[in-house]
């Protein structure tokens, strides 16, 4: 049994997912696929847009036999360790042949050079990143040149849509690429089994607002937010859309966190805010700086954005202050190899066989309804980290769903 593996967020899930799906499962004649999905926050600093649960339903419904939580501290991190929490979950299962991603460069030969340079540090990039960043560059600028110096061949011609004698330059700007990268290092670094393998991105820009069969995640989420739905029906797989149609609790934007979020940093301003992940001493104290001006989540984003400080990071870094997500628990996490359980969201009955082999093969717990956790004989940072996701989740549904969320006495989707 071929079984392929996919880190996303489905934030929602839309045709360029299913074509990744699809298109990989037919490539490797694969019979199974495992998602890591991220619960009910995601990557770029968010709540995820409808709740993980109804996202898991989206997944199953359109190619994906067993979905499996990111935790809260993977889903909200750089993509760095986004990838490397992730994939030491896929690895450590034991039952996976194929890491599957998209990217803008589907060279996977120059992905994997980048990767190992980026692992390797070679003196030769060591040189580059310091005189870049002595000459004032930010670090992803001067880590970019100094990636660039060291690669010894171009990508493929056919590596990218526009392929020209600068077509290398967006290896590590475009934010696929970047991830493709991160789950090559991953896999790299943990010297794991698992071969990757990736494809093209369709369709529209990371960024663009334009609607078509192949919309991107940012201009699907802004129909839906702008209550425009109607218009994204091309845009999204049939079940996917009558998902979103029927969706009862409240599409999720982070405003609604503001409230939260001004009452944290209000409580916690005199100490400073560098305990948090990401949040360096310069951060904390532009974020004091700047409170008296708080009134909303996006707007005190727009206010702390600066040339070396995206809105994305910013996202991110509020929203590890609002879930107490810190520095020092990430290190444990790290020092531990990347903590990791499985905790199964949902799966498709007729796919019962690649849970059991899951089962057995698996180097860790697991778990499929959570009364399960209670005797799975999880460490205490496996229980930590367990229990920081739960927290993020009833903070989640509270506000979006209106609900006291127990996942205790909820069962996973089948």
């Amino acid at each position: 049994m071929n079984t392929i593996g996919i880190i996303a967020e489905f934030n929602p899930f839309h045709n360029g997912h299913l074509h990744l799906i699809e298109t990989s499962k037919k490539a490797l004649s694969a019979d199974r696929c495992i998602v890591i999905m991220s619960g009910d926050f995601v990557q770029r600093g968010a709540p995820a847009v409808v709740d993980k649960f109804t996202r898991t339903k989206m997944a199953l419904n359109c190619g994906a036999d067993v979905v499996i939580e990111l935790p809260v501290y993977y889903a909200l991190a750089s993509a760095e360790f986004f990838a490397r929490g992730a994939v030491s979950i896929l690895d450590k299962l034991g039952c996976v042949d194929y890491l599957c991603f998209g990217s803008e460069c589907c060279d996977l030969d120059f992905l994997t050079d980048a990767a190992r340079i980026l692992n390797d540090e070679p003196d030769s990039f060591r040189d580059v990143l310091g005189k870049g960043l002595k000459m004032g560059k930010s670090f992803a600028s001067a880590r970019e040149k100094a990636l660039l110096s060291c690669l010894k061949k171009e990508p493929s011609k056919d590596a990218f849509e526009n392929a020209d004698e600068t077509a290398s330059y967006s290896i590590l700007s475009e934010p696929n690429n970047i991830l493709a990268v991160e789950y090559i290092r991953a896999l790299l670094d943990r010297n794991s089994m698992i071969k990757p393998y990736t494809i093209k991105r369709q369709g529209e820009g990371y960024h663009s607002g334009e609607i078509s069969e192949f919309s991107s995640a940012s201009a699907i989420r802004s129909g839906i937010l702008n209550n425009n739905s109607l218009a994204l029906k091309h845009s999204l797989p049939e079940v996917c859309f009558s998902l979103l149609n029927d969706y009862e609790g409240s599409f999720a934007d982070t405003n609604r966190l503001s409230p939260l979020l001004n009452y944290k940093l209000l409580s916690e301003k005199t100490d400073g805010f560098s305990k948090y992940l990401d949040v360096t001493e310069d951060i904390s104290n532009k974020i004091v700086a700047a409170l008296e001006s708080f009134e909303r989540f996006d707007e005190f984003c727009k206010t702390l954005k600066s040339k070396d400080l995206t809105y994305s990071r910013i996202s991110r870094v509020l929203c590890h202050i609002l879930l107490n997500i810190t520095a020092s628990g990430m290190d444990d996490y790290r020092s531990d190899g990347f903590t990791a359980y499985a905790r199964i969201l949902g799966m498709k009955k007729a796919s019962s066989d690649i849970v059991k082999t899951m089962r057995e093969s698996s180097k860790i717990p697991v778990i499929g309804n959570l009364k399960e956790a209670t005797s799975a004989d999880l460490t205490s940072l496996q229980n930590r980290l367990l229990d920081e996701t739960l927290s993020a989740s009833r903070i989640y549904w509270k506000i979006y769903r209106d609900t006291n969320l127990n996942e205790y006495k909820s069962f996973m989707l089948i």
